[in-house]
């Protein structure tokens, strides 16, 4: 249930996975794509967190890569918007990244800080998305990354990662679907789910918490998914 590079409690025991513990998830997701019913991918959440992934004391588990990653994301942007030195010291200074395309420096960022690991796709889409929502198209400007900027990078990018793996867990059920527009609309709902959950746990943690660092970060986005699980469940 838990890959053993993404495991956020490394030595603790895992449950065994129930047979069939996608079946529900997937059933009610299929009845949300054709009928576009919001109750239907409530329903579906609620069995991907109670069922597919073992519920809030074991689901949350499963994104230790991504709250790692947070966590330096976090340190390379701060260091970006004052500074420099600390990002500098991971070859992302900003004298390379200033004025460049958007697109550029996210590829720039994903590359070094993704890890090597079975969740190194999601991890450099999730930052990638993460940023070009938040900065926009154009050109870097690392005078841009204020707090608040970087705490909504923040946001986007667990957001993108959570999203990311439910997309990818519904398998075969997206054949529901009647057509492209419908898939289209599907991902854009769940997305728009995930990021309302995610802000309300997420940003009040990171605002109010001051001078952070990557462990606070870490921190606060294991905390802020236990508590997503839990609402998901109930």
């Amino acid at each position: 249930m838990v890959p053993p590079w993404a495991d956020d409690q490394s030595g603790a025991p895992i449950p065994s996975a129930p047979p069939k513990r996608f079946q529900a998830f997937r059933t009610s997701f299929g009845k949300y794509l054709k009928g576009g019913d919001g109750s239907d991918l409530r329903k579906s959440l609620g069995h991907y967190a109670r069922t597919s992934t073992g519920g809030s004391g074991v689901g949350p588990w499963r994104f230790g890569s991504v709250y790692t990653t947070g966590g330096q994301l976090y340190d390379v942007l701060n260091s970006l918007g004052s500074d420099g030195a600390a990002a500098a010291a991971q070859g992302l200074s900003q004298a390379s990244l200033a004025g460049q395309p958007l697109d550029v420096v996210c590829q720039r960022l994903a590359e070094q800080l993704a890890p090597q690991n079975g969740d190194s796709d999601r991890i450099r889409a999730a930052i990638d998305e993460a940023m070009l929502e938040v900065l926009g198209e154009g050109d870097f400007d690392p005078g841009r990354l204020d707090a608040e900027t970087i705490n909504r990078i923040l946001g986007e990018y667990l957001s993108q990662s959570i999203f990311q793996e439910i997309v990818e867990e519904v398998g075969g059920s997206w054949a529901n679907a009647p057509d492209e527009q419908r898939t289209s609309e599907a991902e854009a709902e769940l997305l728009e789910v995930i990021r309302v959950v995610v802000d309300k746990n997420l940003s009040p943690r990171l605002a109010n918490s001051g001078n952070m660092t990557t462990t606070d970060v870490h921190r606060f986005m294991r905390e802020a998914v236990d508590e997503v699980w839990r609402e998901w469940e109930s």
